[in-house]
């Protein structure tokens, strides 16, 4: 018959013994006693995590899930899979992503999970939207056409997907380099605070 004991009561005991590490779970798991997933062998990645968006198809390796994810009790059995994005991550704070991944039979929508990229899928083409572009302050409450986004802009990623929308200005945009504009603007039920966009007027 095994025994199960807390996760508590096997701390203290590896605190008051010499053995450490393996040699700590190997002599419990002798003595028929399970011991807690979190307290066995780390998984530990050594590769480089994606430090910007992801494309939806991507494959990748799941290396870290953070403290605020809904998943994180469960990470010691998360970490190391190879999952299938469904969606182009979500990406905050340097080197978290969130969205929906499929891993062979289990599926998972993560808050903050880390990843390394084993196969990149290509990210979709953007637009070509064609006409002259405006090359002075654009007046709020002004329709345009979104033409372009610089590659400074924080949408930049997104690009394949602003580009070709009807927005209206929330503001005056703020004019710069010759074609580039800034400010928010919505577009439907989307808004936007840009950077540098190059803007049609309609």
């Amino acid at each position: 018959m095994k025994l199960f004991l807390p996760a508590s009561f096997i701390v203290l005991a590896a605190s008051a013994c010499c053995c450490c590490g393996s040699d700590m779970q190997e002599m419990l798991e002798k003595q028929g006693i399970d011991v807690p997933s979190e307290l066995g062998t780390p998984v530990v990645s050594t590769g480089v995590r994606a430090t910007q968006l992801v494309t939806k198809g991507s494959v990748v390796k799941v290396v870290d899930i953070h403290s605020e994810d809904a998943y994180f009790s469960d990470k010691a059995n998360i970490i190391g899979k190879t999952c299938t994005l469904q969606e182009d991550s979500s990406f905050k704070d340097g080197e978290w992503h969130g969205g929906s991944v499929t891993c062979g039979t289990d599926s998972y929508y993560f808050y903050k999970a880390a990843y390394e990229v084993v196969s990149a899928a290509a990210a979709p083409a953007a637009p070509v939207v064609t006409g002259a572009r405006a090359t002075a302050e654009v007046p709020a409450g002004t329709t345009v056409l979104i033409v372009d986004i610089h590659s400074e802009d924080a949408y930049f990623s997104d690009k394949a997907n602003i580009i070709g929308k009807t927005c209206t200005l929330d503001e005056n945009s703020s004019f710069k380099d010759g074609e580039w504009h800034g400010g928010p603007v919505h577009c439907g039920t989307d808004s936007y605070y840009f950077y540098k966009a190059a803007y049609q007027v309609k």
